[in-house]
């Protein structure tokens, strides 16, 4: 790749050889440390590739072998600037691209954000964009670390961020969690606290890294107790108190709680039969505005509408302020049908099943799903009590003094003893 961009760079050419004392031209050029590649013997004649510089040596070799050389062809960039050398307006056109090219190259011109379940990709950008992070932002004022900070720093419900710039696409990517206020506070936080019950359960689990333990596996708790008090105990050797120390009361508490569900749905729908035809029009987003190409009118009178978006770009990472957008249109029939009762119950179950599946993937277990679905004639229900098991640590500021009495000191962290 290097070897053929080099040559590219100075120039080179193809070259017949033929005549006699063909291999002594050969063996002159080799002496004379002429680079030839590519040789090829093709009946009475000989082929191969030799540079620009190498090039302008070969008559002498000629005369003194009498071989016949002929160029039957010429590459790289001074036979192309020799070409068009005339063509003023071209090498300005050339000249004006190029430093277009390398201005454009100091922006970032798209951004991408994926992995976000509880916030939509248009609020991030939004987001994004007030913090002056947009399609124009220069390169050289961002700061892929900062941003990561200031995202994890304003959403309490995203534990993992990562921004990614490659060439002029930035790509954030982000994962949400139902424990990233718990973990960013009682984590990070500097001043002493306690861990509180956010919501109302069974303690199932308790552990202890930071901090008293002040309830046990089998416990009920109600919002607002406390669970790890940041305030340790030291006991002198008559086991009587000596000292109160304060910390950052850090743990894992898993509680078991209920939640009600409740769904319900018409057993009549509207169906969508596709015909197989379709239409496409196509929009042009030029950094925020909409440049709509012609398009004649549908003639579809049910349709169903699809958008796809093109990132438009130079190579795998010199992408434009340019994106197109794919509008496809596709005929369908829209007829009124009627859930049997199997068919509603199978639904409710995959509503139930989706409604599962987003509790879990923010870190909760489903213990029991005791849920009952019926139908009648005119509807579909879904209702009962799922028992789950999270954690209910929340982070609760304590004061450096207690009862306005006593100083108590204060310490990194404790472990429990």
């Amino acid at each position: 790749m290097l070897f053929s961009l080099f040559h590219f760079l100075s120039g080179y050419c193809r070259i017949v050889l033929s005549g006699m004392n063909q291999e002594r031209f050969l063996n002159l050029c080799a002496a004379k440390q002429i680079l030839l590649w590519n040789i090829k013997r093709e009946g009475k004649h000989y082929i191969f590739y030799i540079s620009r510089g190498g090039y302008k040596e070969l008559q002498e070799i000629s005369e003194k072998t009498g071989s016949t050389f002929r160029c039957i062809q010429k590459k790289g960039i001074p036979y192309l600037f020799c070409r068009y050398k005339k063509r003023k307006c071209f090498a300005l056109a050339l000249l004006f691209c190029t430093a277009i090219f390398i201005v454009m190259s100091c922006f970032i011109w798209q951004v991408q954000v994926t992995g976000s379940y509880g916030h939509s990709e248009e609020e991030l950008l939004d987001y994004l964009e007030k913090k002056g992070v947009r399609s124009g932002t220069k390169i050289s004022g961002f700061s892929c670390a900062r941003l990561e900070e200031q995202i994890r720093k304003d959403f309490e419900d995203i534990a993992w961020v990562s921004c990614e710039r490659k060439g002029t696409l930035l790509r954030v990517r982000v994962k949400e969690t139902l424990d990233k206020r718990d973990q960013k506070e009682g984590e990070m936080q500097e001043s002493p606290c306690n861990l509180i019950a956010s919501k109302k359960g069974r303690i199932s689990s308790i552990l202890v890294r930071s901090g008293s333990a002040k309830v046990k596996k089998g416990d009920k708790v109600k919002p607002g107790d406390v669970l790890i008090s940041g305030v340790v105990e030291i006991k002198d050797d008559a086991g009587e108190i000596a000292e109160e120390t304060l910390v950052r009361a850090q743990g894992d508490v898993y509680a078991i709680s209920k939640i009600k569900y409740e769904d319900h749905f018409p057993l009549i729908y509207y169906k969508k039969n596709y015909t197989g035809k379709t239409e496409k029009s196509y929009r042009f987003l030029i950094n925020g505005y909409t440049i709509k190409m012609p398009e004649r009118k549908t003639a579809y009178a049910e349709y169903d509408e699809q958008s796809r978006e093109i990132l438009l770009h130079i190579g795998p990472q010199f992408y434009l302020p340019v994106s197109l957008f794919v509008i496809t249109k596709a005929q369908c029939q829209i007829s009124k049908e009627n859930y049997s009762v199997s068919q509603a119950k199978k639904e409710a179950r995959k509503r139930l099943f989706l409604f599962l599946k987003e509790y879990e993937r923010k870190g909760v277990v489903i213990l029991k799903n005791n849920v009952r679905i019926d139908s009648d004639k005119n509807e579909c229900t879904a209702k009962g009590i799922i028992k789950i098991k999270e954690r209910v640590g929340k982070v609760q500021e304590i004061p450096s003094t207690l009862d306005g009495e006593k100083d108590i000191k204060q310490e990194p962290a404790v472990l429990n003893r």
